[in-house]
């Protein structure tokens, strides 16, 4: 098995950008991710201590490229696993752990399921209507629950409250969340959340 280094993280991303499906990956690829951007940094860490900064500054340049692969990667296969959900296409069985977890997740979103201490309540009407968010100022009513999305968020957060004093977080950045449209407005609008825009 060949080891995860930036030349293997090419050929995944390639393989992911060829094929309509989720290209194979072997159980252990984040996990040797996770090993390798430890290993740049401790390389670069060493680099600096003994003050060789042409060194430090080639494994600071590594693990740059091997993190902007990784986010395309993991881009590409996140789009793939909404259509999963959504076409019943394959298997959760098929996943590694970590995307058969994320699967699931998305699953009980689009099954309007509960999912901790969260649950996305969607008015039941015959026909369903794509809501915008409300415009500034624009008074939210008591009497409506929130309309809950599924956003990813890019930084860290502490817990946060809504409107209505309920509180979400802490946030780690990459989580995958379900939030109220109002709460998120605001963290879209600052550039840290984007929305899960899923097409059926």
């Amino acid at each position: 098995m060949k080891a995860m280094d930036i030349i293997k993280l090419r050929e995944m991303l390639e393989a992911e950008l060829s094929a309509q499906d989720l290209a194979q990956i072997e159980d252990s690829f984040y996990e040797d991710f996770d090993s390798l951007m430890k290993a740049l940094k401790i390389g670069a860490e060493n680099s600096r201590e003994r003050g060789e900064e042409l060194e430090e500054g080639l494994y600071l340049e590594q693990l740059k490229i091997a993190g902007a692969l990784m986010r395309e990667i993991i881009r590409l296969r996140l789009h793939k696993l909404v259509d999963m959900v959504f076409t019943g296409s394959g298997s959760p069985g098929d996943l590694v752990e970590e995307e058969r977890k994320l699967f699931l997740v998305l699953k009980a979103f689009a099954e309007r399921e509960e999912f901790g201490r969260m649950q996305i309540q969607v008015p039941v009407t015959e026909e369903v209507v794509q809501e915008e968010p409300p415009s500034e100022g624009e008074p939210l009513s008591s009497e409506v629950e929130p309309i809950r999305e599924a956003y990813i968020v890019s930084v860290d957060l502490p817990s946060i409250l809504d409107p209505r004093l309920e509180e979400y977080g802490p946030i780690s950045a990459g989580d995958l969340v379900v939030l109220p449209r109002e709460l998120a407005k605001v963290l879209v609008e600052r550039g840290v959340a984007q929305r899960v825009r899923i097409s059926v």
